[in-house]
């Protein structure tokens, strides 16, 4: 796969976690707890952004961001409305790391720490996973969105 169609696919991902995000009705709804579930969609939304940063913006955008993952998911970091800012800067900060990336560099292996998801990480596979984990995590901030805007609303 070629650099552009990473850069196609991370954005439109970012644009539709973006997306779940300006649709919740306000900032306390992000940041609650549903039963059954550990993570509120806030933390969900801060581990995405540290996420990215730390494996995409850092080793290929020269981004030096220090990420604190136990804040990610214990604190609230931003309101909604920093949290839109953030994701919106992210996704120029994503196309332009992975559009430095050349066919050779993405078969090369991935630069730093990382947990072991294959013995033989690449660029492109790290960048694959982390995709996957992007995608997961918006069905997660989905369902938990639609429980504020739909559920919750019509009690």
């Amino acid at each position: 796969m070629n650099t552009e169609f990473y850069t196609q696919l991370y954005k439109r991902d970012i644009v539709r976690v973006t997306e779940e995000l300006k649709k919740y009705p306000d900032d306390q709804s992000l940041w609650e707890v549903l039963p059954g579930t550990t993570n509120s969609g806030g933390n969900l939304l801060q581990h995405l952004l540290g996420n990215l940063k730390t494996f995409i913006g850092n080793p290929f955008g020269q981004l030096n961001y220090e990420r604190n993952r136990d804040a990610e998911f214990n604190d609230r970091l931003f309101t909604k409305e920093e949290l839109i800012v953030e994701f919106d800067q992210l996704s120029a900060v994503i196309g332009d790391a992975i559009s430095t990336l050349t066919a050779q560099s993405l078969n090369a292996d991935y630069p730093a720490a990382i947990k072991v998801v294959n013995e033989e990480q690449t660029v492109e596979y790290v960048l694959i996973h982390l995709l996957a984990h992007l995608s997961y995590h918006t069905g997660q901030i989905n369902y938990h969105r639609r429980y504020f805007t739909t559920l919750k609303a019509s009690v």
